[in-house]
Order: C-alpha cells, then structure tokens, then sequence
C-alpha cells in the first residue's frame, strides 16, 4: 500500500474530530484499522472507550440478573418435578387386535418414570449449581457446559403434564437405535 501522506493525516484529524470510530474512519479511508490506529497515535489522537467499558458493565450486570432469575426458575422446575415422584401416574398402553386403548392410575410413577423424574431434576440443579457459580465468579470454565446443561433442562422440563410420560433424550433415543 502507498506511503501516508500529510493529506491523509489531515483527513483522519478531520474525522476523528467528527466522531467517527475507528472502524469507519478505516473503511473510509481504505487503510487498515491498525494503520489508522498507528497514525491516530502519532498525531496525539484518541478514542474515549469510557462509553463502551459502562456499556458492557451494564449487559455483564443484566445477563448476571438474567442468570439468576434463570437459576431461581430451574430450582422451582426441579421442585415441580421432584413433586410428581409421589403423587398418582396415569400409565397407559394401546393392544390387542383391535389395538384398544387401557389407561391405569398407580399410586406412584413407574421406577422407570422415577429414576427418569431423578434426572430431569438432577440436571435442572446441576445447571441452577453452575449458573450460581458462575453468578459467584466459581468454575469459570464451565460456562459452555451450563449451556448445554440449560439447554437439556429446558427440554426436559417443557412437558408440564405429568399425566404424560417423559420425552426421551436424544441420548436416550440413540441408545434404542443402537440396542435394536
């Protein structure tokens, strides 16, 4: 690329004067952005960043608050579905020739359906533990896995009707596929 020029360092004056950030100035000018940054400094040039540090200390405060209010609804979803371990379960099949309809009431879920209510409710407080942590500033390395741990809670919980039975995982899914 050609040299800088006196006329360039009076244009990048002219546009930081203007307000521009660097990122326009740089696509105007056709320099790259470390080039401009370069030259900005060499002629005594700034730009103030008190802006976008407050910005971003209010979204790391506001996705703080809405990983709390996250935790605190995962904590209400496991006690929901702790709940169901002992309250009455519809089970229910379709058979015979005429592939009739028969519907049960147990006095509890099945130990399938309870050990699967166990995990739907151990992962929702596993990733309620990891959103407190990572709230507390603890494991911040885990911060992809409560993602995903989040993410498989929602799934599980979606299904409010406890009259129903789970939806199956993809995981669990899988492992059918594969044992048929």
């Amino acid at each position: 690329m050609a040299a800088w020029t006196d006329d360039e360092s009076r244009r990048l004056r002219d546009l930081h004067a203007d307000g521009r950030s660097l990122h326009s100035i740089a696509e105007e000018m056709g320099r790259s952005k470390r080039t401009i940054s370069v030259w900005a400094g060499k002629l005594g040039l700034s730009w103030d960043r008190s802006g976008t540090a407050k910005a971003a200390q209010a979204k790391h405060v506001d996705n703080k608050a809405r990983r709390a209010a996250l935790e605190e609804r995962l904590l209400v979803e496991a006690d929901k579905v702790l709940d169901q371990m002992w309250k009455p379960a519809l089970v229910f099949s379709f058979g015979g020739t005429d592939n009739e309809y028969n519907e049960h009431i147990l006095d509890r879920p099945t130990f399938g359906d309870q050990k699967a209510i166990m995990q739907t409710a151990s992962t929702a407080l596993n990733a309620a533990n990891k959103l407190h942590d990572l709230n507390t500033g603890h494991d911040a390395e885990g911060v992809v896995s409560v993602l995903a741990e989040v993410h498989a809670a929602i799934i599980a919980m979606a299904d409010d009707d406890p009259d129903e039975p789970p939806t199956p995982t993809d995981e669990e899914l899988d492992a059918e596929e594969e044992g048929q």
